[in-house]
């Protein structure tokens, strides 16, 4: 009888874990990588979005070579165009943008890709583009300017409205912006609308998100003399006034623009920055940002952190793990059901290419 027993414990011990390791599988099979971008460094600061049933990536910067700015390393902005026509494709070069340019706000309606704003080297840009592809051809038509110039945006699309919110007028300027503007993307000929800014500090690099009838700003960061101060706070706009919205528990700047919705009162959003770790002179030895998603609950008006990004893939029919990294100053787009996210900066001055496919 007690041989029995303990055999039975074993037979259920046995199941418990398969259940607990097909769990696993399950969830791990959230996330995978796509192509890699065709650059052995990566960019930070590209533009994407989706361009006539495919993904586009455009422009960016790395650090020339690699070279941190610590080892006199240069920055370095691409003009290049990159198109992947399905999930299992690779990237493919299409194009060059009219400069090279990024960290500038992305969007895309009908078939089209849009792009807005963005720095190089020297300049901040309000110019605003429209591609199209005939073919394998590239099309630019340049739109209505932005009212001012503009890097580091948060953005935000719901469907035909697109949003371009707070930002730096120029490299150098001493502190962000709360303004807000707005383009009607089946109308783009007439131009951008402002809206009334948003309340509390201008900002660079924040997050936002859009839904029919309310529009969303996070965290970022503010500047002083051009030191940052990393923020909680958040604002809602309802179509007349801003309202405050419920504080974040850490920063979350510079994580992968917009929120995307998983439903109709939920917005994911991907790692980020708290600035913990701002002033530490790191360099190399830099852990990494955060590795938390964190989704936000419109109605609810409350933030919880429903996943993390594993450092890595499951195992492989060969045995083998494919790390992932948890990029910042990068764009997340809802391409076929997924959210994708190519491309950004995964340690101070450090790129990736990898590209980061996560089913919701």
């Amino acid at each position: 009888m007690y041989k029995f027993a303990k055999k039975i414990v074993l037979l259920i011990t046995l199941a418990l874990l398969t259940i607990m390791n097909l769990d696993a599988q399950e969830k791990n099979e959230k996330w995978d990588l796509l192509a890699p971008i065709p650059d052995s460094l990566g960019f930070a600061g590209s533009y994407a979005g989706t361009l006539a049933g495919g993904l586009i990536y455009a422009g960016g910067a790395q650090f020339k070579q690699g070279t941190p700015p610590w080892q006199g390393g240069v920055k370095v902005w691409t003009d290049q165009i990159y198109f992947l026509e399905n999930l299992h494709g690779t990237w493919k070069p299409i194009g060059n943008l009219p400069r090279p340019l990024g960290y500038g706000a992305s969007a895309s309606y009908d078939g089209k890709f849009f792009l807005a704003g963005g720095s190089d080297a020297a300049n901040h840009y309000q110019n605003t583009y429209q591609l199209s592809l005939a073919g394998d051809q590239i099309q630019i038509k340049e739109l209505p300017s932005l009212p001012v110039a503009l890097a580091n945006t948060a953005f935000a699309q719901h469907e035909n409205y697109w949003y371009v919110l707070g930002g730096q007028i120029a490299p150098l300027a001493e502190q962000a912006s709360s303004r807000v503007f707005r383009l009607d993307l089946s109308a783009p000929q007439k131009g951008w609308k402002e809206l009334p800014p948003f309340p509390g500090k201008g900002r660079i690099l924040a997050v936002a998100a859009a839904t029919a009838d309310s529009l969303y700003i996070f965290s970022g960061a503010s500047l002083e003399k051009r030191e940052r101060t990393y923020l909680l706070d958040g604002f809602c706009f309802n179509g007349q006034s801003w309202n405050k919205a419920a504080d974040l528990a850490a920063p979350i700047t510079a994580a992968a623009n917009p929120g995307i919705a998983t439903s109709e009162n939920e917005f994911v959003f991907f790692s980020g920055d708290d600035g913990s770790l701002a002033s530490a002179d790191l360099r190399d030895k830099h852990p990494g940002f955060s590795r938390q998603v964190l989704t936000y609950f419109v109605s609810q008006d409350k933030w919880e952190v429903t996943e993390s990004t594993p450092p890595f893939l499951a195992e492989k029919q060969d045995g083998s793990r494919l790390p992932i990294q948890a990029p910042v100053t990068t764009t997340a787009v809802l391409w076929k059901e997924n959210i994708i996210i190519p491309g950004g900066e995964v340690r101070p001055a450090v790129r990736t290419n990898q590209v980061l496919r996560y089913k919701p």
